[in-house]
């Protein structure tokens, strides 16, 4: 291997490098927050679909009956 291309190569290498340690430090400040929305979006989901006149059993019951529907598929 030439000199030109050792260089070219450790050129490339480098450059592929720092393009990849751009893109996991945008991905990680971007998604820095991610934590906290879970928390904010999960309050947001009312406990029994909204109808707390709903009884533990008629709730298990819906559940039974998706998982049913979905082991039909």
């Amino acid at each position: 291997m030439t000199k030109k291309s050792y260089a070219m190569n450790v050129a490339i290498i480098l450059g592929i490098s720092a393009v990849l340690m751009l893109f996991i430090f945008i991905l990680v400040a971007h998604h820095h927050n991610i934590p906290e929305q879970i928390r904010q979006h999960r309050s947001a989901l009312p406990a029994k679909g909204g109808n707390q006149a709903l009884s533990n059993a008629e709730v298990k019951g819906v559940a039974d009956y998706m998982v049913a529907q979905l082991k039909k598929a």
